[in-house]
């Protein structure tokens, strides 16, 4: 096989130009031929293989054995003289990695030599481990990818059940799918696709929203992924779900600031994630422990507040009794006064009342009187219609023998002939003369009718008016009756009302004169009472729900001092409100 025919030069001579590296030993293992790329990848070796292999020498490697290559040869020996197949396996050697395809080479039955075709097994071996950091990177973050113009190619199972889609739902859709649609119309929106097809890496945290609306939010990184040339062939993201994080920060935050503004009457009911559930659980603990002593403080308060304050309400009730009742003493003063002058000038306006329905009462009897003249002319009017429609009758009735007597004259003139023609043009003209007199008396006589129907109409109502007349006079008559009483009652209320405005004034100066013994003792319990006031104005800062259900949270008004009792006018006062490894075969290949 290692003749020098033309077969094996021309052979020899194509494994020259090849990528692959190529090494051939005899049967004997020893070296025969080495192509241009295995002897470049074992030149460049050479320093870091001697550390490990001493007697190993790149120049001399055509005619020496291969257990150069092996610390323990009779076991590689072992198993080349039984290899009848291809063999492939790894070894190192210091750092270097090499993966070796062992083909035998045949005669019939008989093994003629080995061809070892060689390569560098550090590539492959960091792709594998980049694969499996992938696929461990992938058990707990969602990981999905772009094309350069954010289409979706795949995604794993972490993003799919995060969002809620089936991949086919998904796939070939852009990923404005995953973000809000106004924010996808945005300029800010087509930038952020723009830097990544220009390489440049997004990261931060982003509010996605996943099938049927579910709002989701994500720590990510977008990563533009570069070909061979330096493109963008596509986009990586990799992302963790920090909804329930998000959530819980924003949950406590605003309890917080609850909390700052007083409030501590409510829990935080919706559990966390596992993780900060604990926060969850303390947090309400010390609402309910602040609740609590707060609760305790202005129920304390509370029973302070109530012996001061039924001594406070106490002398500030009399106090206002008595200042109410002097008022109401001294404007009863003030408003018998006024009844009396009243009731006097209702009794002068009685008399002039009762003069008024006097007139009224002889007024309304000359209406009456009128109204009766006025139901005589019309009986007059109606009288005469009746008479007027009996003439238009006994004319309608002329006509009607006109126009007869004309009906026969034009007939008899007929008869005469040429004689009788002027005679005829006459009887013609008497005719229609009386046809126009008949048409005109129906007419007429159609008027006296309707006029005689309105004179009926009027007379009716001329009664009806007489009669609301009368009833009027008699009515005017009662009223007349009843404002002489009234004016007699007027006079007796005058006396009495004088009596009664002096026994009221002697009472208010009594009155008064109990206001002013009663100031002293409603001024130092009014203090007393504002001070504890203040105490239940600083609890009230508090919401504290159920822990306290007292009147902390609603303080009272303050309490007023009495107005002093030398004051002349008084007013009512207001009441208080594991990474797998490498999988080399573990082979004695892997040991030189």
């Amino acid at each position: 096989m290692f003749g020098q025919s033309y077969n094996t030069k021309a052979q020899l001579e194509s494994l020259e130009v090849i990528t692959a590296k190529i090494m051939i030993a005899d049967e004997k293992l020893n070296i025969r031929y080495m192509n241009a790329a295995v002897k470049e990848m074992l030149q460049e070796a050479e320093a870091d293989l001697k550390k490990e292999l001493p007697r190993f020498e790149y120049a001399k490697l055509i005619g020496s054995n291969i257990d150069i290559f092996h610390k323990n040869p009779s076991h590689q020996r072992n198993m080349l003289a039984s290899l009848k197949v291809q063999h492939k396996a790894t070894i190192w050697v210091g750092h270097h990695a090499f993966d070796l395809i062992v083909t035998p080479l045949k005669s019939g039955s008989k093994t003629t030599g080995f061809v070892v075709e060689w390569a560098n097994a550090s590539a492959r071996l960091q792709n594998l481990d980049y694969q499996n950091q992938m696929v461990a990177i992938s058990r707990v973050q969602a990981i999905i990818e772009f094309t350069p113009d954010g289409e979706v190619v795949t995604a794993n199972d972490n993003f799919l059940n995060a969002l809620g889609y089936r991949m086919d739902e998904i796939k070939g859709k852009h990923h404005s799918m995953f973000v809000d649609p106004e924010y996808s119309r945005t300029n800010d929106y087509q930038e952020f696709w723009k830097q990544l097809r220009a390489g440049k890496f997004q990261a931060a945290e982003f509010t996605r929203y996943g099938k049927g609306g579910k709002k989701v939010v994500i720590n990510a990184s977008y990563n533009p992924m570069l070909d061979d040339r330096g493109r963008v062939a596509k986009v990586v993201k990799f992302a963790t779900d920090v909804t329930e994080r998000v959530h819980a920060v924003d949950t406590i935050g605003d309890a917080l600031m609850k909390m700052a503004g007083g409030d501590v009457s409510f829990t935080v009911d919706r559990p966390f994630a596992p993780d900060f559930e604990a926060l969850r659980t303390n947090l309400n603990e010390a609402l309910t422990q602040l609740g609590s002593t707060l609760g305790a403080v202005a129920k304390s308060t509370d029973q302070i507040d109530s012996g001061t304050r039924e001594i406070s309400h106490s002398a500030q009730d009399l106090s206002k009794r008595t200042e109410q009742q002097a008022a109401s003493l001294e404007e009863t003063a003030a408003a018998l006064d006024q009844i009396t002058v009243n009731v006097n000038n209702a009794s002068k306006r009685a008399e002039e009342a009762r003069t008024s329905t006097q007139l009224a009462d002889t007024s309304a009897a000359r209406s009456g009187e009128i109204v009766a003249e006025a139901v005589g002319a019309m009986a007059r009017i109606e009288q005469s219609s009746n008479q007027i429609s009996n003439i238009i009758g006994v004319i309608d009735e002329i006509a009607f023998q006109t126009n007869l007597l004309a009906l026969n004259a034009g007939v008899e003139a007929a008869r005469a002939g040429e004689a009788g023609k002027g005679f005829a043009v006459v009887a013609q003209e008497v005719r229609e003369l009386a046809q126009r007199s008949a048409q005109a008396a129906k007419e007429i006589k159609e008027l006296i009718r309707n006029s005689s129907e309105e004179v009926k109409n009027g007379v009716k109502l001329v009664s009806e008016t007489g009669e609301a007349l009368k009833t009027i006079q008699e009515n005017i008559i009662a009223v007349n009756d009843h404002m002489q009483a009234i004016a007699s009652s007027a006079r007796e209320q005058a006396t009495g009302l004088s009596e009664v405005n002096s026994a009221v004034n002697q009472m208010d100066q009594v009155t008064q004169q109990n206001a002013a013994m009663v100031e002293e003792s409603n001024a130092a319990s009014a203090t007393l009472a504002n001070e504890t006031e203040r105490l239940r104005q600083f609890i009230a800062r508090f919401s504290l729900g159920h822990h306290y259900s007292g009147s902390a949270r609603k303080p009272s008004a303050p309490v007023r001092h009495a107005p002093p009792a030398a004051q002349s006018e008084r007013r009512p006062a207001a009441r208080p409100m594991s990474v797998q490894g490498n999988t080399a075969l573990k082979e004695d290949w892997q040991e030189f």
